[in-house]
């Protein structure tokens, strides 16, 4: 299980940060925040099937189906106070991992941060990325932005990357909310305050699907405000941090 998930070595760390990268994206969209994260804290981002080093299997296209895989990769990890964070799809993604570990019994996050995506069980009315034509994904894909233009402009990279962006949008869209019990691990929900898709309003249904305690926020940036300042990763690195000082309230700062 090794492959699902891409750490980095870090003997001195507390805590640990899981990071699920948005649709069309890979764990290689977190190599910024190596740096600021710090060194007390481990960086371990979730590699899907279908990119970069795992380009030859088949890309998953069942987001329930993904997060029963990303579980099972998380227990195997050594045990750890950790976060576990996602960006736009990684959202979803985050959030039914967490659902899948709890049917397992297995330690949760200590908490789920959430970027960029309203909540689970929100209708999504968007015209979908993934039933059109490879052209018109491809200009769908301009108008967000979120692909490097170079992968864009040059049709055999595109075409080499387009089954794994079809499974990533026919994941979220094809994604479905089972009406289960909220989660007991605070949720905390991240946006750009320019971000022109999604609110600080459209956030706060996140609030039902937990028991413990819940935060929206609004970052400087738009929709990849993750990619445009440390922000996030400052967040995200308090947020583990406090969880594993209440793991083990008696050690040293």
């Amino acid at each position: 299980m090794t492959d699902w998930i891409q750490s980095v070595s870090a003997p001195g760390a507390v805590a640990r940060v899981v990071c699920l990268s948005r649709a069309g994206g890979s764990a290689r969209d977190f190599d910024r925040w190596r740096e600021p994260i710090g060194d007390d804290v481990e960086l371990a981002a979730v590699q899907l099937p279908g990119r970069l080093d795992r380009f030859h299997e088949p890309p998953l296209s069942d987001l329930h189906e993904i997060a029963e895989e990303v579980a099972t990769a998380l227990t195997t990890l050594p045990a750890r106070p950790y976060v576990l964070f996602g960006d736009c799809m990684g959202a979803l993604l985050a959030f039914e991992t967490a659902c899948a570990l709890r049917r397992r019994g297995a330690a949760p996050p200590d908490c789920l941060v959430v970027a960029s995506y309203p909540a689970p069980d929100r209708l999504r009315t968007e015209r979908p990325y993934g039933d059109g034509s490879a052209d018109d994904l491809r200009q769908r894909l301009r108008e967000v932005g979120g692909v490097p233009p170079a992968v864009l402009d040059e049709d055999e990279l595109f075409e080499l990357m387009l089954p794994m962006l079809r499974a990533d949008f026919a994941a979220f869209e094809g994604y479905r909310h089972r009406l289960t019990e909220p989660l007991s691990v605070d949720i905390h929900a991240l946006v750009g305050a320019d971000d022109p898709y999604v609110t600080v309003t459209d956030l706060h249904g996140w609030r039902r699907h937990t028991t413990g305690e819940f935060s929206a926020r609004a970052l400087p940036g738009g929709h990849f405000f993750l990619h445009e300042s440390d922000d996030a990763v400052s967040r995200v690195r308090s947020l583990a941090l406090a969880g594993a000082r209440a793991a083990h309230p008696g050690r040293p700062e």
